[in-house]
């Protein structure tokens, strides 16, 4: 028989970060799945929110800074927003003061796509806390928060 003690977690912390990580997963399927109706997903809806947080002010971002925001690398980037381009969701333009940069605004269209899918969005978050109370779900995202905090 072999030793299975390498797959057992040698201690609740190791368990819980397991499971952290196994409910991210399933976290990002669910929302993907529920965006899937608006046809985008939850990584191109951040860098929309990311763009829309700046609409009212006068300086667009740069794909480095959309990056570095999402935590991503800047190529990554670049393949979600040609797709959202292609969609109008976005507007990208050359930098007047450096040509070898590109500004990135969000456009009326993406401000609608963020208007149609932050409800199915928000109503995906609040589903995962359905079998808890309202204090336990309270109390957990404070912990999930001490958690973040630590990790940042």
């Amino acid at each position: 028989m072999k030793d299975n003690s390498i797959i057992i977690p040698p201690q609740p912390r190791a368990e819980l970060g397991q499971l952290l990580l196994y409910l991210a997963d399933d976290v990002l399927d669910c929302v993907n799945d529920a965006l899937e109706q608006c046809n985008i997903s939850e990584s191109k809806l951040n860098l929309l929110l990311i763009l829309a947080s700046t609409s009212t002010s006068s300086t667009p971002f740069k794909p480095s800074v959309i990056a570095k925001r999402l935590g991503i690398r800047r190529s990554s980037v670049t393949k979600q927003l040609i797709e959202l381009e292609k969609h109008h969701f976005i507007i990208r333009t050359i930098n007047e003061e450096d040509q070898r940069m590109v500004n990135v605004s969000i456009t009326s269209e993406g401000c609608q796509l963020l208007n149609q899918a932050m409800p199915l969005y928000w109503q995906t978050c609040t589903d995962f806390s359905n079998n808890l109370t309202y204090e336990e779900a309270l109390q957990l995202l404070v912990l999930l928060k001490k958690i973040k905090r630590v990790n940042d």
